[in-house]
């Protein structure tokens, strides 16, 4: 009898054990925000995604000192799509299915996004777009649990054209990966450069493999082709990586090149970064007079001792667009918040910005300038005489959006 009765005993203490665990894990959720960041952080994409992961954390660390959102602790939980998009689906997967996120940030690659959007609207969940950028997003793969504070791969090759058919040039030359981003920014550059000044000359396209580094077969058919100046959806490490390895061929006493100017390949390419080349890039912190984007460099270089990078202010960018979602909605809850965003005004350290509702894409620019040296930044060249091409010029009208996108909305 009294074995029986311990047998019980032990039963039932057994069984509020594994209540109490339950619900102590009912509680945490509950009281947590989780976010699932697909990051691209192997291979070239590890660079990019140091800065994205800084910006984040130093969200995170400013908002639950603040006391949390909507009374909750916010945290982060990573997983890498190592640039590929069905290992980048299957950790969006994990992220909602194993790690219970109520959201997603992502990816680093057009390919990746392209995948981890399917996963989200799949779940309906919200998918934060802060570096990734194929326009299909807000077109062809539109889909509505998704917003975008990046300027998209369209918008930078129509802001690069309208720039430069300002400009004497005449013979345009290209070299970009073999993928989303470079055939769609490639598109949109070719056809509004024609449309803008028709005498122009476009060459062939030099297409790479994603991920390559060695140029020395691709540098001779750009240089055999003679172009006035280069276009090119090459983008940090291979970006740096052809410049070092273009200079000896002499291709820059001939031609000039235009491309992603983003801090991490300034930093890599340090005093060795030719001047007074044209380029573009998407949120650098030191062209923007801004008091937040004061306030938010201050606070980023004494965590990091750094400069912050384009890559960690549109990471950043994307957590306070998200927030200011929540807090109007007063929930977590993605498709109250896909009503919300639609039109939605939030203070951007690039200053106020909204969010179109027929396309969820930001009103971000790209910005423009001439590589210089600058006694501020000792080991690295900054752009000087930026000027930024607003949205509301470069993307496309409400019209071509709705004829592109799926039936539907």
């Amino acid at each position: 009898m009294k074995m029986r009765t311990a047998g019980l005993l032990a039963f039932c203490v057994g069984i509020l054990i594994i209540f109490g665990m339950v619900g102590s894990s009912l509680v945490m959720a509950s009281d947590t925000i989780r976010i699932g960041f697909v990051a691209d952080a192997t291979g070239i994409g590890a660079g990019v995604y140091q800065g994205q992961k800084n910006g984040i954390d130093l969200f995170i660390e400013e908002t639950n000192a603040a006391g949390g959102l909507l009374g909750k602790k916010v945290e982060v939980v990573v997983r890498d799509a190592q640039l590929k998009p069905d290992v980048g689906a299957t950790m969006a997967r994990e992220l909602i299915l194993s790690e219970k996120c109520d959201f997603l940030l992502g990816g680093t690659s057009s390919g990746v996004g392209l995948a981890i959007t399917k996963v989200a609207q799949e779940f309906k969940k919200m998918l934060v777009i802060h570096t990734c950028n194929s326009e299909a997003l807000t077109t062809t793969d539109f889909q509505p649990f998704m917003f975008q504070v990046v300027p998209n791969t369209g918008m930078q090759g129509r802001a690069i054209a309208l720039y430069l058919s300002q400009k004497p040039y005449k013979r345009f030359g290209y070299i970009g990966p073999d993928y989303t981003y470079g055939h769609t920014e490639w598109e949109s550059f070719k056809k509004d450069l024609s449309k803008l000044k028709p005498d122009v000359t476009l060459l062939e396209p030099v297409w790479v493999k994603v991920g390559e580094t060695n140029y020395t077969s691709s540098i001779p058919l750009v240089l055999g082709q003679n172009p006035e100046i280069i276009f090119s959806s090459l983008w940090g490490g291979g970006l740096s990586s052809f410049i070092k390895q273009a200079t000896p061929y002499g291709l820059f006493k001939k031609s000039s090149i235009t491309a992603l100017f983003e801090l991490d390949m300034l930093k890599a390419m340090g005093q060795a970064m030719p001047e007074g080349m044209l380029g573009f890039t998407r949120c650098p912190f030191y062209a923007i007079d801004t008091p937040e984007m004061k306030a938010f460099v201050q606070k980023y270089q004494s965590k990091y001792k750094e400069y912050p990078s384009d890559w960690a202010i549109l990471a950043y960018e994307g957590l306070l667009a998200l927030t200011q979602a929540m807090k109007q909605a007063n929930s977590v809850d993605s498709e109250q918040l896909v009503r919300t965003i639609e039109g939605m005004h939030f203070k951007s350290l690039r200053g106020d910005r909204y969010i179109r509702a027929e396309d969820h894409m930001a009103n971000v620019g790209v910005y423009i300038g001439y590589t210089a040296k600058d006694p501020t930044y000792k080991d690295f060249l900054v752009m000087k005489d930026v000027v930024e091409v607003p949205a509301e010029k470069t993307w496309l009208s409400v019209e071509e959006v709705k004829k592109l996108q799926p039936s539907g909305k």
